[in-house]
């Protein structure tokens, strides 16, 4: 009986072990399978990541699907193509049309899973990320600025705005915080180095940035500025302000300028009118410190890869124009012109002209219309000068510049110039989508209120703006740095925020308190915040208005509150 029961036991001893042993032997391939689908997951995470990060860049407009193609090749790049080897790559547009997702699965063969019936399993990873373009400034049509050819003061193809460039050798505290670099100790601006010289930590020679959008297929890109080159006429044109002789300009026949076109239907005292009433006042100032007039360069690039960095977008072609102060009455007669210039000086000076003398063949995505008056067109450093050089931009496709499909504004920076009598406007500031919801707009107004009494700034949302469905008529809860008795700094922070009054009203602008100082505005966005984003809307507006004899130059700048690119999930 002992031995039978011996035998016995050592029969369950076996039967255990042998059950043991397969379930340990399950057990490891498991684990090897799954620390095996682990490390694909890894894998699949990073390009997940990779490729989300490099398609959103392209939103929110993913004009020609660059989001989705680019997101696909960086997922092959990776080694993930859709549709081979088992794996499946999906691109797709987040809750948000910022937002891109990425998502990719592949079929992982069991190795040792096999032996328990497992052949195979699926690993699925996803990334959304977020992209915060730069913010566009002052133009949701095909022009920045005005056009004196079509337009009526106060209206949205005269704006009573001129874009703004200053020559390196110009004051800062003059108003253009990022063209000149050049400040004066005894009027020493906000984020001046203390140097000797004092340097401008704003200044950067790249100049300013205007992106041209092309949202759908068309013609050849025209690209045309107003006014391209540095011509002194004074901040309101006047009579003879430093021997312009503006005055003989605009008395001189057609037949007496070399190249006035003979189709032109406005004449020479309309054209070069000394007014500072005319709507062709665009008020080219000559600076003194700088001892020459600026350069001016004209840069237009095409899309690229990075359209966050127009710094390294292609050029398409350039053109330059030497600045010029002298006697406009003999410089127009004269058929050599300026010395370097493109054409005689009728040819350009108060009119639009082209930048390419051949159109692109356009395609969709971001253009760059980049204004420097630090280079040359070959890249090497321009004839430093001084003073403002101010113009307009206007873009199409093909013959027609009505606008269709183009969009031109300037990105995250502005340099602007309003000269008029008065100003009592409001016209579009900067553009915020419905992805900005619950963070706040951040304006910077650097050296505004140039004129014989106090102004008063108010911000409005935009006219298609809801919040939880009901229509918005002001922003609440804005605050700002007033610039009021506190001395000139580095910065920012350039002060302590406090209340604007309510609905983003700010009063008691003037250059007594305002002169060279950055102001910085904080704008909540309500968490229920919407726009028709679909149709070019969403633009914030401030209306600007100041009694009388205006004469401002001023840089503004915007941006959303945090980072621009964001892995949120």
């Amino acid at each position: 009986m002992k031995s039978d029961r011996r035998r016995g036991e050592r029969g369950f001893v076996l039967v255990w072990m042998a059950i043991m042993a397969t379930t340990l032997i399950g057990v490891s391939a498991l684990s090897i399978d799954w620390h095996n689908r682990s490390r694909v997951g890894t894998q699949l995470q990073k390009a997940a990541d990779a490729a989300s990060l490099g398609g959103v860049v392209f939103l929110p407009n993913n004009e020609g699907n660059e989001a989705f193609d680019t997101a696909f090749e960086v997922a092959e790049q990776n080694g993930y193509v859709d549709g081979v080897d088992g794996t499946t790559v999906t691109v797709s547009i987040g809750n948000r049309p910022n937002q891109l997702v990425v998502t990719i699965s592949r079929v992982v063969p069991a190795i040792f899973s096999q032996v328990l019936g497992i052949d195979q399993g699926t690993v699925t990873r996803s990334s959304t990320t977020e992209f915060e373009r730069p913010v566009a400034l002052g133009s949701p049509n095909n022009q920045y600025g005005n056009d004196p050819e079509t337009g009526v003061a106060g209206t949205p193809t005269y704006p009573n705005l001129w874009g703004n460039v200053f020559g390196p050798l110009s004051n800062k505290a003059k108003g253009d915080a990022i063209g000149s670099n050049l400040c004066p100790a005894a009027t020493h601006a906000d984020n001046c180095e203390n140097t000797t010289p004092p340097e401008n930590v704003d200044h950067d020679p790249e100049g300013y940035f205007y992106a041209v959008d092309v949202t759908a297929a068309g013609g050849p890109l025209q690209v045309e500025v107003f006014d391209p080159a540095f011509v002194h006429v004074g901040d309101n044109c006047g009579d003879n302000n430093n021997g312009s002789n503006l005055v003989g300009a605009a008395a001189l026949p057609r037949e007496a300028i070399a190249d006035y076109p003979d189709d032109d239907t406005v004449e020479p005292s309309v054209r070069y009118s000394p007014d500072p009433a005319s709507l062709y006042c665009t008020g080219d100032m000559f600076y003194a410190e700088g001892g020459e007039p600026p350069w001016t360069t004209w840069h237009l690039r095409e899309p690229d890869a990075t359209p966050h960095d127009p710094t390294d977008n292609p050029i398409i072609c350039s053109i330059e124009f030497p600045g010029f102060r002298g006697d406009l009455a003999a410089m127009l007669a004269d058929p050599n012109g300026v010395e370097d210039a493109p054409g005689p000086l009728a040819s350009y000076f108060r009119r639009w002209y082209p930048i390419c003398d051949a159109a692109p063949t356009s395609t969709t995505g971001t253009y760059y219309l980049q204004a420097t008056t630090a280079q040359q067109a070959d890249g090497t450093d321009a004839p430093l000068g001084g003073g403002a050089n101010r113009f307009s931009i206007r873009a199409g496709l093909g013959s027609s510049l009505d606008g269709t499909n183009v969009r031109v504004y300037a990105e995250s920076k502005m340099g602007m110039y309003a000269n008029a009598p008065a100003a009592d406007a409001t016209f579009y500031l900067a553009r915020i989508l419905p992805a900005d919801a619950s963070r706040a707009l951040i304006l910077r107004f650097f050296d505004i209120g140039d004129a014989s009494e106090a102004g008063t700034l108010q911000v409005f949302p935009p006219e298609d703006a809801t919040d939880n469905g009901v229509t918005m008529t002001q922003f609440d809860d804005c605050t700002y740095t007033p610039p009021d008795g506190r001395p000139k700094m580095m910065g920012p922070p350039w002060g302590v925020h406090v209340d604007t009054q309510p609905g983003c009203i700010m009063t008691g602008v003037h250059s007594s308190s305002w002169d060279g100082k950055w102001v910085e505005v904080r704008i909540p966005i309500p968490e229920g915040y919407d726009c028709d984003f679909a149709d070019n809307g969403c633009w914030t507006r401030i209306h600007f208005e100041f009694p009388a004899n205006v004469s401002d130059t001023t840089t503004w700048t915007a941006s959303i509150e945090g980072g621009n690119v964001r892995i949120i999930n």
